[in-house]
């Protein structure tokens, strides 16, 4: 592999995971684009495994306070319940990745399953922003979510599995239709 497919590779990585659009989806299209040979899953985990290790630097004061939130009694009701919700939110797509991810790398890393899914998804993430919010209880904040609503955006994270799956765009889009404020 060339150090330009693997910069170009980083490159597309770093801009792609903060936007409502599937980073992983846009690495295993881009050697197509580019001629490339696949670069398989071992890169993109090591591609994505940077974005988490800059997320936690980056984040590390607020991570700190979740941490201390989780396990203080005495700190903020508020963000011990944030805690909280994330590790429940997070088990559903622990248990898919952990039984299905051997199954998704076989099946699911095709160019049109790939450009399938950054479609569909687009247009459902259209339809959420027009009609999840207009609903006029989609005033939840983060601290009123319930287990249901948690375990919805826990199961919709479950589904970014899948190539072409926007994590943080289908977890918008299941927060507004569990009827979180657009803030939140």
């Amino acid at each position: 592999m060339e150090f330009f497919q693997i910069t170009l590779l980083s490159i597309i990585q770093g801009l792609t995971e903060f936007l409502p659009i599937s980073s992983s989806g846009h690495l295993i299209l881009t050697p197509i684009i580019f001629n490339f040979a696949d670069q398989g899953l071992a890169l993109d985990a090591i591609l994505h495994l940077g974005t988490l290790l800059a997320i936690i630097v980056y984040f590390r004061k607020d991570l700190t306070d979740l941490m201390k939130g989780l396990f203080d009694p005495k700190g903020s009701p508020e963000t011990h319940h944030l805690a909280r919700c994330i590790i429940l939110a997070s088990i559903p797509a622990g248990l898919a990745g952990l039984f299905g991810a051997e199954w998704i790398e076989a099946n699911l890393r095709s160019p049109t399953f790939v450009g399938f899914n950054l479609l569909f998804w687009s247009i459902i993430f259209l339809i959420a922003d027009r009609y999840g919010t207009s609903n006029s209880k989609s005033n939840t904040e983060l601290n009123q979510l319930g287990l249901r609503q948690i375990m919805f955006i826990g199961c919709a994270q479950a589904v970014a599995l899948f190539p072409g799956t926007s994590r943080s765009g289908i977890t918008i889009v299941a927060g507004l239709f569990t009827s979180l404020s657009h803030t939140s």
